[in-house]
């Protein structure tokens, strides 16, 4: 009977921890298909600044054109740095840290919070161009508009990795008792 239930002991654990890690991966290929997603979107938007094409957009709802040739399409106005490649980076940069949180320590250890930090600073940059767009240029832009809802949840799932990796992590004065 002892047998039993230490074996118990030692199968329940496990079976929980199995179910988080399915959770986690689960969120961490979503993170992985919208930071995708967004290289794909700021890569386009990037490929029309480079080639100075018109960018294919449905006019009836939006006018991409405009928003695009706008100072406010630029990291300090005209002849700054378009916020296409900005955005490009960044999509960059948390595709390459969710890459590398599988196969480097430092970035498994600390990934999460550099994702959940520039998913942040993404999330908030995007709230502030669509509020350009609708305040300031009373136009918008879809492609901008997909990778402001792309990078809004890019940054909740950040969130909920952060939140979940938090959680699982025992306090200190428990890591002491252990």
């Amino acid at each position: 009977m002892t047998t039993t239930s230490s074996t118990q002991e030692y199968i329940a654990p496990a079976a929980s921890s199995n179910a988080a890690r399915t959770k986690s991966d689960s969120l961490w290929r979503i993170s992985v298909i919208l930071a995708l997603i967004g290289l794909f979107i700021a890569g386009y938007l990037s490929y029309t600044k480079l080639t100075n094409t018109e960018i294919a957009c449905v006019q009836a709802i939006s006018n991409c054109s405009y928003v695009d040739n706008s100072p406010y399409a630029y990291l300090g106005g005209y002849g700054g740095v378009p916020i296409a490649y900005i955005g490009f980076a960044g999509y960059a940069a948390i595709f390459l840290t969710l890459l590398g949180e599988r196969r480097l320590a430092l970035l498994a250890r600390h990934s999460k919070w550099l994702i959940f930090g520039m998913a942040l600073i993404g999330f908030l940059v995007s709230g502030y161009l669509v509020a350009i767009q609708a305040l300031v240029l009373h136009s918008f832009c879809q492609w901008c508009m997909g990778s402001a809802v792309t990078m809004t949840v890019l940054f909740g799932v950040s969130f909920a990795r952060l939140w979940r990796a938090l959680s699982a992590e025992p306090d200190g004065e428990e890591a002491e008792q252990a």
